[in-house]
């Protein structure tokens, strides 16, 4: 196996090319020298993403992005059976915060969806935005890889 991308959106409210996500985090992995992977992303609304934060990170809040490693807990929708040796984990993205922020930060809304996608990913693989080092390391990769992303225009 090489790299797979599951994706979902469960907001109806929200139009997701999900072949376009699925285009962006491959190029991500493998920006990051990621050979095999699988990774599920899965777009929900501030309502249901506000329940999952709430349920798991004890926030009663919504956010715009909940990543769960591999060895940790996973986002219902997808369960056991899409997981291979390579399972990285689950992305939760809130397209409603997409759609909200794109606007207040004067992007697209497929750029604002690839930045999240881009954070999930980073969030996988270790970093961690708690901290104010951690925060600007992760701030700082996320910025080089969503350049690269632009670079080839997979974002819009």
């Amino acid at each position: 196996m090489a790299i797979k991308i599951n994706s979902e959106n469960l907001n109806k409210k929200r139009k997701i090319d999900l072949s376009k996500v699925e285009r962006v985090a491959k190029t991500v992995l493998k920006a990051l020298k990621k050979k095999h992977a699988e990774i599920n992303i899965v777009f929900l609304s501030s309502q249901k993403i506000r329940v999952i934060n709430r349920l798991y990170l004890k926030r009663d809040r919504a956010t715009d992005v909940i990543a769960f490693p591999g060895s940790g807990r996973h986002i219902p929708s997808f369960g056991e059976e899409h997981h291979s040796g390579n399972f990285m984990g689950d992305i939760a993205i809130c397209s409603d915060k997409a759609h909200a922020n794109a606007k207040v930060y004067g992007m697209t809304f497929a750029e604002e969806i690839a930045l999240y996608t881009i954070h999930g990913i980073l969030h996988l693989l270790g970093y961690e935005d708690v901290t104010k080092k951690g925060r600007d390391r992760l701030r700082r990769k996320e910025d080089e890889l969503f350049r690269q992303i632009k670079t080839k225009k997979i974002s819009r």
